[in-house]
């Protein structure tokens, strides 16, 4: 049998059939020699420089690890939100609100400033537009589907409406409580302070309900007690020259502790508060308030802040101000910042500023009414999400009625 000879240890056999040896083809060193070889790794190493310097060249040694994190870092830069950044998702410029253990108010950046958010698990991106910067005030286009008014309407209407409580929180026009408002005039209505309908859903009933609380929870950068101090969801109908005067959603300081309060769980607030003494008054404590449109209103019926982004001057000639129509811009819808009533439309805004990440002040500027409805019907639901001031603020009693 044929061997193969090596340098150094024993012949290896060969497999039978191999037929002879081929001749042994000369190796790098033996063809170039060790100078040329040399030679060939310069070349070859400058090649692979310019190929991985070049402009825009990817490198192809990078970890998928790297990689996200680059993206990471891109997607959350600016900072969106004070004093918490927001983490992000793979989708690059769309980011998933973070939320913490204290309030959180979204940096309304400038006027029509729009951020992309995830609020749920759905895949669908919410456009937060700003409308005004002091206070923020934000607009979310298709918060709802068509569907999902639909059915907030339905289950309105199986649970019933009643008239919309028409009184000043001084009880200053109690005697409107008591009008007869089907069939009003438009001069007959524009007496009234409010003129609609209301009825109240648990958040708990249905799971759309508790889908859209979720959403809100993360749209507010919400702390969890937030949804268990908070309260149902209002909604309401206006019909032929429907409207609510210009007002607050939430009470200022001194009219008593937060309702939401454990101290304040026998006390009243509002008109119901007036007829009895004042240390059993509580106040309403709305950091938050998200209002939807869920119908399209053929003329009239948009939301309007009067005061929104006006001046120190502005603010305080209008406080001072004793004019009769001093709450009355909903009439016109203006002067002010108007917001146009749009089916699945969201309107966010901030009814307190925050102190040291807990419920602060009343922010003056959070003034806001429903415009007369001109011509067809007006749906609206709201969210009111309640918090509490700092523990170091004292749980006063009530100084006034109003």
């Amino acid at each position: 049998m044929a061997v193969e000879k090596r340098s150094k240890g024993k012949p290896v056999p060969r497999p039978k059939g191999a037929g002879k040896a081929k001749k042994q083809q000369p190796g790098l060193v033996d063809r170039y020699g060790k100078v040329g070889l040399a030679v060939l790794a310069v070349v070859l190493a400058a090649m692979l420089w310019q190929y991985v310097s070049a402009p825009g060249a990817k490198s192809k040694g990078k970890s998928r690890k790297s990689s996200k994190a680059a993206r990471a870092t891109k997607a959350a830069t600016p900072v969106d939100v004070y004093p918490a950044s927001t983490p992000t998702l793979e989708q690059e410029g769309v980011s998933r609100a973070k939320r913490a253990k204290i309030l959180q108010r979204w940096n309304p950046v400038r006027h029509n400033y729009t951020r992309q958010l995830a609020l749920d698990n759905s895949g669908k991106v919410f456009n937060l537009t700003t409308m005004g910067m002091d206070p923020p005030i934000f607009e979310i286009d298709n918060f709802l589907t068509p569907a999902e008014c639909e059915h907030l309407r339905g289950l309105a209407g199986q649970t019933g409406f009643f008239k919309s409580d028409s009184t000043y929180f001084d009880g200053s026009n109690l005697g409107d409580e008591n009008v007869k408002k089907e069939g009003m005039s438009l001069e007959e209505a524009n007496k009234l302070f409010r003129h609609s309908e209301q009825t109240w859903l648990e958040h708990d009933r249905d799971p759309l309900l508790q889908a859209m609380m979720d959403r809100v929870m993360n749209l507010g950068l919400l702390p969890d007690q937030v949804r268990r101090d908070s309260e149902q969801m209002q909604v309401v109908k206006y019909v032929d020259h429907g409207h609510y005067e210009s007002h607050y959603d939430s009470e200022r300081e001194g009219l008593g502790p937060c309702c939401i309060d454990p101290v304040a769980r026998s006390m009243q607030t509002g008109v119901n508060a007036l007829q009895g003494d004042l240390s059993q008054r509580c106040r309403l404590c709305r950091m938050m308030t998200v209002l939807y449109y869920l119908e399209d209103t053929e003329e009239g019926g948009g939301t309007v802040f009067p005061l929104a982004d006006t001046t120190d001057e502005e603010l305080k000639e209008w406080e001072n101000s004793a004019h009769a129509d001093k709450y009355k811009q909903t009439r016109e819808c203006g002067p002010g910042l108007v917001v146009k009533p749009k089916k699945g439309k969201a309107v966010m805004w901030y009814n307190h500023k925050i102190d040291r990440g807990y419920l602060g002040d009343l922010d003056k500027r959070s003034l806001h009414g429903g415009c007369n409805v001109i011509q067809g019907k007006k749906w609206i639901s709201n969210h009111w999400m309640s918090a509490l001031p700092h523990p170091d603020v004292p749980r006063d009693a009530a100084t006034s009625h109003y």
